[in-house]
């Protein structure tokens, strides 16, 4: 098969793609030929700089944390474990299975190739009605936005949500989930266009922070209540603190993510003087991965997917997310070669 593979961490020049062995499933295990997967700044960019050591990335590496497509092959049953058919269209998780070790496109070979191994615990059907490439978008960032949003958030009907960076994977999922259950939404981005995008997914109110006062903005906003949960994937230090600042008393901040920061300032006197909580987590529940799917496949979730490339140009793909200057997701299809 052919893959997207790199044997030593460095610029988007060390990615190759070439022939390596196709994989062979074990048991409980299937090969899902792949359609999809998103390019990401920190699992995928990151991780081939070298800069995510932390998450002891194996070399040599083929990336792809969210692949999705048709399942080609099966391995043995296991006990215990319902096995897709063939030909069913899946998306799968990069978390590892039994007797995996370690992330998906990390410590194992990932989606970024023509063929993954994966197993079936891992993989979750897709509607007919949610095509590959959205399918990885929905897999990768909406579980996330669900955990953070509702099972940490706790976020309910009419309460005020500031969601940052409103035209990316994350935050563009997080506007339209809080307006699902009737929150009162203000989606910030640093720039006119991107924040457009949060408008037209459903917010009621957008701040430009590249030109506004994102904390005056805010309290204006909500007449001087603030945000009762802000949902940040940033980590920026000069917009995190005017985003805490417009927190309301007894108010959350939830995050996951950091490739605007990772260290920020914290207003540590507002911080308890508010009572204000900050929650980080980059995982997610299986059921708000089920969830996520389900409201994705009856149309309820609308990805903004901005480029699609082939598996080949997987270099200029990197370079595009690296350079910061793309609205929505950048979509690798090993299926155009």
């Amino acid at each position: 098969m052919k893959a997207a593979i790199f044997k030593e961490f460095g610029d988007p020049e060390v990615l190759h793609y070439e022939d390596v062995p196709d994989p062979e499933p074990g048991p409980g295990q299937v090969i899902v030929k792949v359609h999809a997967t998103t390019v990401n700044r920190t699992l995928d960019c990151a991780v081939r700089a070298g800069t995510q050591m932390q998450r002891d990335p194996i070399l040599p590496l083929v990336l792809g944390v969210d692949p999705s497509g048709e399942v080609v092959a099966r391995g043995a049953p296991a006990e215990g474990v319902p096995m897709p058919k063939i030909g069913d269209r899946v998306s799968v998780l990069s978390r590892p299975g039994p007797g995996e070790d370690g992330m998906l496109g990390v410590r194992r070979w990932g989606g970024d190739a023509e063929l993954v191994k994966a197993h079936a615990d891992c993989c979750l059907p897709i509607s007919d009605n949610l095509d590959y490439h959205e399918a990885s978008v929905v897999i990768r960032h909406c579980p996330t936005a669900f955990h953070l949003m509702f099972t940490m958030g706790e976020l309910k009907k009419d309460q005020w949500v500031l969601v940052m960076g409103c035209s990316g994977g994350l935050g563009s999922i997080g506007v339209q989930i809080a307006k699902m259950v009737g929150a009162k939404v203000i989606a910030a981005a640093g720039a006119a266009e991107r924040a457009q995008i949060g408008l037209d997914l459903g917010a009621d109110h957008v701040v430009n922070y590249g030109q506004q006062d994102l904390t005056e903005e805010v309290m204006a906003i909500t007449k001087g209540h603030g945000v009762d949960l802000v949902f940040d994937n940033i980590s920026n230090p000069e917009t995190w603190p005017k985003a805490f600042a417009a927190i309301a008393r007894g108010g959350k901040l939830v995050t996951a993510g950091a490739h605007g920061g990772p260290v920020v300032p914290l207003d540590c006197f507002k911080l308890y003087d508010s009572k204000i909580t900050i929650l980080g987590s980059a995982g997610s529940t299986r059921q708000n991965v089920e969830d996520s799917l389900k409201v994705a496949g009856e149309g309820k979730i609308k990805v903004n997917i901005a480029k699609v490339f082939p598996l080949s140009e997987i270099a200029e793909a990197h370079r595009l997310i690296e350079a910061g200057a793309v609205p929505g997701k950048v979509i690798l299809d090993p299926t155009l070669g």
